[in-house]
């Protein structure tokens, strides 16, 4: 007397895919790269517009301030170079 199950008679045959070659295997990594890299493009242009909005706010008042500095300074220099 065995205890061990029957084999079944109708079994299906397992199909086997297609296995992909080295290089098949290459091109589909080089293209999850380029997808990975063409969003992360995106998300650093979007980055950079918003990095760009807060830059400019900060640094807009301390370059007319540098503006008109220098603007003091090139006068300064201009009266100098006339009493000589």
């Amino acid at each position: 007397m065995t205890n061990l199950p029957t084999k079944p008679e109708t079994a299906a045959p397992t199909q086997v895919e297609e296995i992909p070659t080295w290089r098949d295997l290459a091109d589909r990594f080089r293209d999850v790269l380029k997808d990975i890299a063409g969003d992360i493009g995106v998300i650093w242009k979007k980055e950079g517009k918003e990095l760009e909005r807060e830059v400019q706010a900060r640094l807009l008042p301390a370059l007319n301030r540098a503006k008109v500095e220098i603007d003091r300074l090139i006068t300064r220099l201009e009266e100098r170079a006339k009493k000589s």
